[in-house]
């Protein structure tokens, strides 16, 4: 018995019909059917960076992609304060001290002296805020362009400045002025020297620690204060030792 031979379509053009008898009579997949068979086999990320490649590849052409204007952080005066959304920070002044020996706040390494970056603090919101770091005010404050510092450094306390209490609890507001201090070498920075403060804002989360919460995280910077730089050596003048002693006998 003679198969019959299978006559194309009538609108298949002629070299089509020839690849498909050549194939057996079976029709081979279009250039859709096999990019569709390929996306199922390749990685959706291998997709999305092929097009990717194609986007800067065409953007080249028209001139590159189109860098984004970045607005610096204002400029505040000394003094001035700074609204964040948790707290208010008016950076006021800057010194260079051998330590505070009444209240254990020394360099941990000899020869070396602290930077100490003085602020009012106000507590905004309405539950009470931590002051150390990486949850608290300590990550607020970065002195910038002093030589062994940089935006990850930690303070190695922050104090009440009048007491010299370690890491208050910040109630809402009232108005503190506290010590930010850094240990830096002996001559990372000098008298006279002026240095920028940045001064940090945090955002909200409601679903922080389990603990607590909530908690203020992803620290930017939102202003800087230039700050010039005064060393007070011991921090003590004789007159103002004569005058505590004086005050010492006094009250005895």
């Amino acid at each position: 018995m003679t198969t019959p031979t299978e006559r194309p379509p009538a609108d298949e053009p002629k070299a089509a019909a020839t690849r498909r008898a050549a194939a057996g009579g079976v029709a081979r997949p279009g250039i859709g059917t096999r990019a569709r068979a390929l996306g199922d086999k390749v990685p959706t990320k291998w997709l999305v960076s092929g097009l990717f490649a194609v986007f800067l590849a065409c953007s080249a052409l028209f001139g590159g992609l189109e860098t984004a204007a970045v607005t610096p952080p204002p400029a505040l005066a000394a003094g001035e304060p700074y609204s964040g959304a948790q707290l208010r920070i008016a950076v006021e002044r800057a010194a260079l001290i051998d330590g505070f020996p009444e209240q254990y706040i020394e360099p941990e390494t000899e020869g070396n002296r602290l930077l100490v970056v003085v602020a009012t603090v106000e507590n905004l919101w309405r539950n009470p805020a931590s002051t150390i770091s990486n949850i608290g005010a300590a990550d607020n404050l970065r002195p910038v362009g002093v030589a062994g510092l940089d935006a990850a450094s930690e303070p190695l306390t922050v104090a009440v400045l009048n007491d010299g209490a370690e890491y208050p609890e910040l109630q809402t507001g009232v108005p503190i002025e506290l010590a930010f201090i850094w240990e830096v070498t002996p001559d990372a920075v000098a008298d006279g020297d002026e240095i920028a403060v940045d001064v940090y804002d945090k955002s909200y989360r409601a679903d922080g620690f389990v603990t607590s919460g909530e908690r203020w995280e992803n620290p930017v910077v939102a202003a800087t204060v230039t700050l010039e730089v005064a060393d007070v050596g011991a921090g003590v003048t004789e007159d103002d030792q004569a005058e505590n002693d004086q005050a010492d006998g006094s009250d005895g």
